[in-house]
């Protein structure tokens, strides 16, 4: 759809920078650490919790049946794009954004988890009535690895043309303790997948050509939806607030937490001898992982020390 902008020019970079503001913002003293070490498989609860009422967003805000559609969420690395500010969206997006509908998405996450950039996906729950304090809760916990610590998701805006709220790239990880963070809390903020025309909340409007995926941002007019004025300032206001909690003890996400204690040999680059150690010795070592095991005639085994070490060698 097009947005309602501004009559004031602003420069297409400006206009990025202000779009990846409203991908998510901390609150309070988010994100709390944890000494829970990123070789760990853990599992994260969400919950999502509604912001978007009447009073905080008044323009146009729909009189009857205003409420979210489920919501799908994936862990997943670096290599791995479920939407982003400017981004072009997928038949996923586009159908969670207009019509509610998860199924396309999770097709293209399972896709990319056959290719190994996503670890797991799970299901929000859809928040029937969206009165303040309403939530959609996720179904089961997300897992996540060293290799996988990224979190994406989205849930449709209902009734709108192809709304949405959500984020994308949340990291669940500290990069500087490489430990899993045990509580973020952020603000979301509403997006237009660009699929659709429409400024009000209705539904089946035509479609858009060649539309990008952007962030409402408020104008020099309140007179647009999401904006909100606050004395002589206008702007737009997050529609919930996301929480992601650490569950370090998840039945489903603790499998192959633990390397196995056998030792095997590996020729010693120096001298050229045969040295047996465990997966200790190649924690965190990406050349000491891509060495290969040898067997006790000292020949090749064809299996590189990070396929007996996962854990230890997890993201080199």
């Amino acid at each position: 759809m097009k947005l309602l902008f501004s009559t004031i020019i602003i420069s297409s970079f400006l206009n990025c920078a202000l779009a990846d503001s409203f991908n998510f913002e901390h609150i309070g003293q988010s994100p709390r650490g944890s000494d829970v070490p990123t070789s760990r498989n853990v599992g994260y609860s969400i919950t999502y919790t509604n912001k978007w009422t009447a009073q905080n967003h008044p323009f146009r805000y729909p009189s009857s049946d205003p409420h979210y559609s489920s919501f799908l969420w994936a862990s997943h690395s670096s290599d791995y794009v479920m939407w982003e500010n400017g981004g072009t969206a997928t038949r996923g997006i586009e159908n969670v954004a207009e019509i509610g509908s998860i199924g396309a998405l999770r097709g293209e996450v399972q896709a990319e988890q056959n290719m190994g950039n996503v670890l797991d996906d799970v299901v929000g729950s859809m928040i029937g009535t969206a009165f303040d304090g309403a939530t959609s809760i996720s179904n089961e916990d997300l897992c996540v690895d060293a290799s996988h610590p990224y979190v994406s998701g989205l849930g449709m805006i209902a009734p709108s043309p192809d709304w949405f709220s959500g984020a994308y790239n949340v990291p669940l990880r500290d990069e500087k303790t490489m430990t899993w963070y045990r509580r973020v809390r952020v603000n979301v903020y509403a997006w237009d997948a660009g699929t659709e025309d429409g400024d009000n909340y209705q539904f089946n409007n035509p479609a858009t050509t060649g539309g990008v995926i952007s962030a409402f941002m408020a104008g020099d007019t309140e007179d647009a939806v999401f904006v909100s004025r606050n004395g002589d300032t206008l702007r737009v206001l997050p529609v919930a607030e996301l929480l992601f909690e650490l569950e370090e003890s998840s039945e489903k996400c603790a499998t192959n937490t633990e390397d196995p204690t056998d030792t095997f040999l590996i020729t010693a680059r120096r001298s050229g001898n045969l040295r047996r150690r465990d997966c200790e010795w190649a924690r965190g070592r990406r050349r000491r992982c891509r060495m290969e095991i040898k067997n006790e005639d000292g020949e090749g085994s064809g299996r590189p020390v990070s396929e007996q070490c996962p854990v230890a060698c997890a993201g080199l």
